[in-house]
């Protein structure tokens, strides 16, 4: 199916990356365009929430982080905040460290701890819940395969997908179910993958631009961009049918991502810019054209 005709925006993540807490995507260009943007924008939330308690051993504490992406991490911390033992989804149990996560990669991760071995007790601690959209949901709808890499889709209902991007049997992503999010991006390694309302999968690789340089770039199929930067932060504008959008998107601590007609275009927060075209055989990167 076509992908609707529409502009938006909505988060995107780096494989590898450490995952902020959740903030607006984007920030208008003006206190009047903050007060009210249009009602076709959404920004899709990182699914990503933690919380730090005390360790049973004196002077420590544990920082529990609960992701969509990646499943659930403890990390044990000395008291100027140096991380001495983890535990995820690589290495859910350390026996000799008293550390252990069950359910790693479920919707409901418990954290427990102890400080002997043996038949001791573990102590449990529920990992902060995340938002409901956050969770799969669903029948499984399609498996998609990009060498090492796998996308599962899921669907809950009509126009209501979700998907776990998992990489060499490791889960590296999650893309936020329509219609909370018109379309879901994240970036593993060089590949993108890309999520729609209609629970299509589609990825690239590459086309992306070596460095941020200001100004306005081509993109194939017609479509113009034009990459500024406001206090620290870099932002983008884009065409639709010939005529500049009055809206200028920063990444504010992860990317971004516009659609008009047939093109998307990922503004990355180091102001590298992407671009992806519905159709088109080979994916080029935006070529710059003038300041």
């Amino acid at each position: 199916m076509r992908t609707a005709l529409r502009v938006t925006t909505t988060a995107l993540a780096l494989f590898g990356a450490a995952i902020a807490t959740p903030a607006a995507a984007f920030a208008a260009s003006s206190p009047a365009e903050q007060a009210s943007p249009p009602r076709s924008l959404v920004v899709a939330e990182n699914c990503v929430e933690s919380k730090v308690i005390p360790s049973l051993s004196a002077g420590l504490t544990v920082k529990l982080t609960n992701s969509a992406h990646t499943g659930a991490t403890a990390q044990l911390r000395d008291r100027n905040g140096k991380v001495l033992n983890t535990v995820d989804q690589s290495r859910p149990l350390d026996l000799a460290g008293g550390l252990r996560i069950d359910g790693v990669l479920s919707a409901a991760p418990v954290f427990k701890q102890r400080t002997q071995g043996g038949d001791a007790q573990w102590a449990p601690t529920p990992f902060p819940k995340l938002p409901k959209h956050c969770n799969t949901a669903g029948r499984l709808h399609s498996t998609t395969k990009y060498g090492s890499l796998t996308v599962k889709t899921y669907k809950a209902g009509p126009q209501t997908f979700s998907s776990h991007i998992v990489e060499n049997g490791k889960r590296v992503g999650f893309l936020s179910p329509a219609p909370s999010a018109y379309q879901d991006v994240r970036k593993v390694g060089q590949r993108y993958v890309r999520l729609t309302i209609d629970g299509e999968i589609h990825s690239w690789t590459g086309a992306t631009t070596v460095s941020p340089k200001l100004g306005v770039y081509k993109v194939a199929g017609g479509t113009k961009v034009r990459l500024v930067k406001k206090d620290g932060l870099y932002g983008v504008q884009m065409t639709s049918r010939g005529a500049w959008s009055n809206w200028t998107y920063f990444a504010k601590g992860k990317s971004v991502i516009l659609q008009s007609d047939n093109t998307i275009v990922v503004l990355n927060a180091n102001g590298t810019l992407s671009n992806f075209v519905q159709g088109a055989a080979r994916q080029t990167a935006p070529v710059w054209h003038h300041a």
